[in-house]
């Protein structure tokens, strides 16, 4: 039987709002030609398509985040760049309700866009798509963990319909503190009436009901251990059921893609993935999937190499166009602090808006186009190819490309391709977070090289 070759081109988180298509500038075009020159190609849709007049209201309330809608003329755009095929599984999928989210996958549908993560049920939500290439047929399954509950897709059951929403990939805390730390906390909860034996946990362990999340339901679980941490874990029945979805990619297409979207850490979100990832990502890729791609931090993270097979733990943003929302409903005001009571008077141009456009971030604004050249389903060379948004990434993030005259300068937000200092400063990066995996990345001539010959 003949050796089967791929060509896979990956890109990370898309928050588009502005039609891209007519732009010609060289560092935009050339974009355009990594991604198609690819037997396929990949990308993560971090945003919604409908009509106004699809929609009902904002599903989700509370928290402090953008509400990501817009126009479906765009979605033919990411095909016309190079996008096959996009998982949409992630913390805003919901954000304008079962509407919002099925007219999102019509969308891709019709821009002739492959998608996965979202659907109808958990049935549909959970399965892989699957996108049709001259070289092969090629898998996606996406999944999200860090989403509230009202969000999870479900099984119909009684009569009743299953919910439309995400596949989730649930998650199991557990925090390990010493001696003296637990009998603070014992003391602490007893006083303020807040203990509470947790649902999950091991034995032993004791839990604290925080008012405010009672809610969500189980406590806290704190155990004694020689030393403090946090320890995260999948939860086991999602994860036999996201394991099921590579088993079946695995068995009806010749490449299979596994897209995580992360939203929560082990504690503040910093340049390492937490604990659940890195089980997440071994438990697929040894259960049959070619590549894993995590994302949802919205910044590059390391790179590892497990079993022959790439794990990209962080792939960052690659359109940053969030400030560009044109109907931003009242809870994105209300969270941002802005006078409600004023509410006519507010405008999409309000500032602070957005989660991560309020403070200056070296991460934000760049990522990379990444190619896998792979033998069969053992990878051979990864390049990277740096890319930026609009702003450099130094930690002032100084601004390179704008748009609008306000007082506030909005970051243009499309992916070009970086030079000069920018582009050895991107690539610097996964080069320093790939070392801890023993990941060697090489940066020659402005690209990032891992040669696995």
């Amino acid at each position: 039987m003949k050796t089967r070759n791929w060509k896979v081109a990956l890109a990370g988180e898309c928050m588009l709002s502005r039609p891209f298509a007519m732009h010609e500038e060289p560092e935009f075009l050339k974009v355009g030609e990594l991604l198609k020159d690819a037997d396929v190609t990949y990308g993560h849709l971090e945003m919604n398509f409908a009509d106004y007049d699809e929609l009902t209201w904002p599903a989700r309330g509370q928290g402090i985040g953008s509400f990501m809608m817009s126009d479906p003329e765009i979605a033919k755009d990411l095909k016309w760049v190079g996008f096959d095929i996009m998982s949409t599984a992630h913390n805003h999928s919901y954000d304008f309700g079962p509407e919002g989210l099925l007219a999102t996958k019509k969308y891709m549908k019709d821009a002739g866009i492959v998608t996965a993560g979202t659907g109808a049920d958990l049935e549909l939500a959970s399965g892989p798509g699957y996108v049709e290439k001259k070289n092969g047929r090629v898998a996606l399954v996406s999944t999200s963990s860090g989403n509230q509950h009202f969000m999870w897709a479900s099984l119909p059951k009684g009569g009743l319909r299953g919910r439309p929403g995400v596949n989730p990939q649930r998650l199991n805390f557990e925090f390990m503190v010493d001696g003296q730390t637990a009998e603070n906390l014992k003391d602490f909860a007893k006083k303020l009436n807040i203990a509470k034996a947790p649902k999950h946990g091991r034995p032993g362990s004791f839990g604290i009901q925080i008012p405010g999340s009672q809610q969500w339901g189980d406590p806290d679980s704190f155990f004694v251990g020689d030393r403090c941490e946090i320890i995260s874990r999948c939860h086991q029945r999602d994860l036999e059921r996201n394991l099921r979805s590579v088993d079946e990619a695995r068995a009806m297409a010749d490449l299979v893609i596994v897209a995580h979207h992360f939203s929560v850490s082990d504690g503040p979100r910093g340049d390492t993935p937490p604990q659940f990832v890195r089980q997440f990502a071994h438990a697929v890729i040894d259960g049959g999937a070619d590549i894993y791609v995590g994302h949802g931090w919205h910044r590059t993270l390391g790179i590892e190499i497990h079993n022959g097979k790439p794990i990209f733990y962080g792939l960052g943003n690659f359109f940053a166009q969030s400030e560009f929302i044109q109907r931003v409903p009242y809870d994105s005001y209300d969270a941002w602090g802005h006078d409600v009571d004023r509410l006519p008077m507010l405008t999409p141009a309000a500032h602070p808006l957005h989660p991560g456009l309020d403070t200056p971030s070296d991460t934000w604004w760049s990522s990379a186009i990444i190619q896998l050249e792979m033998d069969e389903h053992k990878v051979k060379r990864i390049l990277l190819h740096p890319v930026e948004m609009g702003r450099d990434s130094t930690p002032q993030a100084n601004q390179t490309r704008r748009t609008g005259k306000g007082e506030h300068h909005n970051t243009e937000g499309r992916p070009m391709m970086a030079q000069g200092e920018d582009a050895v400063r991107i690539l610097d990066r996964y080069r320093r977070l790939s070392e801890p995996f023993g990941t060697k990345v090489e940066i020659r001539d402005g690209v990032g090289v891992i040669d696995l010959q």
